[in-house]
């Protein structure tokens, strides 16, 4: 590590933790995350050989003017459909990131050097990024078609949860497609029962679970990219949003914002 990636590490690191720590207003702290996540991604991009800078660069402009333009133009009152579908699109990002790596996993460095076969490792975080994408995906759909939640919904969501870490790990101890897919398949049933349940408390604690999903996405992804400062943002963010709707779903004695509606 040289120490122009590490100042730029330990720059981001501090910016997060100032807009998490410092008191001060709202916008104020989401210029200071949004500032941390300029730094780690330029650092990120300067500490790997990446051979289509022009077009990552080009992605970002294009993307973040069209945020920009739908952050401005969008109403109030759908900004909650706006951010499960922005979420959604994160998740739709790990689950390619997660094909990706199963399709060429010699590019992302995957491959034992002895036996030049999936490292088990590499292999756990492919099926949890695959995983938690789907995940979050699925919940981001269920926020958007905004059905009723039933029992069922519940019990499928739970069992199917059980069922995505059992193929998680199946697929680490013997990495075959079938097993990848299945393990996408019961975590988009995953993420669907448990959003629902979420959305009994309201929209807010479904947009943070969803949120807490692609954090863990994230996370997960940064073990495939060997990427520091991602592992850390993302274990943030997955652990904050799954924290968060706890908190938002508890019950009239939890302190917080589960009592947002009766103390304004």
């Amino acid at each position: 590590m040289t120490p122009t990636v590490l100042t730029g590490w330990s720059l981001a690191a501090l910016l997060f933790a100032a807009a998490l720590l410092v008191p001060s207003a709202l916008r104020r702290r989401a210029h200071l995350a949004l500032a941390a996540m300029v730094v780690a991604g330029a650092v990120t991009l300067y500490s790997h050989d990446v051979m289509a800078l022009p077009h990552i660069c080009a992605a970002l402009i294009t993307g973040g003017a069209i945020g920009l333009a739908l952050g401005r133009g969008v109403p109030r009152s759908a900004l909650p459909a706006l951010l499960a579908g922005l979420i959604g699109l994160a998740g739709l990002a790990a689950l390619l990131l997660g094909g990706a790596a199963w399709r060429d996993p010699h590019a992302f460095g995957l491959l034992d050097d002895a036996t030049d076969r999936l490292r088990v490792d590499a292999a756990a975080a492919m099926a949890a990024v695959i995983a938690w994408g789907a995940m979050a995906c699925a919940g981001a759909a269920s926020i958007l078609r905004r059905g009723p939640a039933g029992r069922g919904h519940v019990l499928t969501g739970g069992v199917m949860l059980l069922a995505t870490g059992g193929l998680v790990w199946a697929f680490a101890a013997t990495p075959e497609v079938g097993r990848l897919l299945a393990c996408g398949g019961a975590a988009l049933f995953a993420g669907r029962g448990l959003t629902k349940r979420a959305m009994d408390a309201g929209t807010g604690p479904a947009l943070a679970l969803i949120g807490g999903f692609s954090g863990w996405a994230v996370a997960a992804s940064a073990f495939l990219m060997e990427n520091m400062a991602m592992a850390v943002a993302g274990g943030l963010a997955g652990a904050a949003g799954s924290l968060f709707c706890a908190r938002l779903c508890g019950g009239p004695g939890r302190k917080g914002l589960a009592d947002a509606e009766r103390h304004p």
